[in-house]
């Protein structure tokens, strides 16, 4: 089996090796399927933006009819409730302008339905020992809680995380499905899969400023350019390295 192609091309010879051109094939592939997949994230981020304003004006008041679509729009939503234990619950490694902290978290009992959820009441800062954790106050144990849905991670960020107690605070790597059902069997209750992230103007809330999406549209385009260029870069370099100019 021949290993290279060689043809004429006018004043120039061209030579292609077979596996090389196939490695260019898988590697072409490769860069522009990395650069579809960053347009569609970009895609996504961009109708995520559009739920959020188009929802900015909608309120749910009836908690038992909660659907998979206002988790998607992250639907505000305003409910009673009361709290359904003295606990509180710290998600670590959050940051907020450059800052290491906390988010907290209370277990709340919506009052119509006796449905339990976890409410989000913000970013506190993290001491210079791990040991030492911060002391935050409980909201009021009946409480109004106005605030946006939040669904869980659904990838497991961290499989062997371990919830960490200490007395009345739970300390918790994530929050994703996995750490989620972990803490449920912990505290021996069914908890609704998702969380709300209270509103910024709450009295009961610490330091609010949720990012809704992890990284804006325009650098998912910004990434996605970077991959055409270097599929663009690799096509230029291999017809270059496989084309001479014949010699008389």
């Amino acid at each position: 089996m021949r290993h290279s192609i060689s043809y004429s091309l006018g004043n120039y010879q061209v030579n292609i090796n077979v596996w090389l051109f196939i490695l260019f094939l898988l590697m072409q592939t490769l860069l522009n399927e990395l650069g579809y997949w960053q347009l569609d994230r970009a895609k996504e981020k961009k109708q995520r933006m559009v739920q959020l304003d188009s929802s900015a004006n909608q309120l749910l008041t009836d908690f038992s009819k909660i659907t998979s679509e206002d988790l998607k729009q992250f639907m505000p939503i305003k409910f009673e409730a009361f709290l359904s234990d003295d606990n509180t619950y710290l998600i670590e490694n959050k940051i907020q302008n450059g800052e290491l902290g906390y988010h907290v978290l209370n277990l709340v009992t919506e009052k119509s339905t006796g449905k339990k959820v976890f409410v989000n009441r913000g970013w506190v800062s993290a001491k210079a020992n791990r040991k030492n954790l911060p002391k935050v106050t409980n909201p009021p144990f009946d409480w109004l809680v106005l605030g946006r849905i939040y669904p869980l991670n659904q990838d497991i960020l961290s499989a062997k995380a371990e919830i960490e107690q200490y007395d009345q605070v739970y300390r918790l790597p994530v929050m994703d499905v996995h750490v989620f059902k972990k803490l449920e069997e912990k505290l021996g209750e069914t908890i609704e899969p998702f969380i709300i992230r209270l509103d910024k103007n709450q009295n009961s809330g610490f330091n609010i400023d949720w990012q809704w999406i992890s990284m804006k549209p325009e650098k998912h385009l910004a990434y996605a350019f970077q991959w055409f260029a270097l599929a663009f870069t690799l096509l230029i370099v291999s017809i270059v390295a496989a084309t001479k100019r014949k010699t008389s």
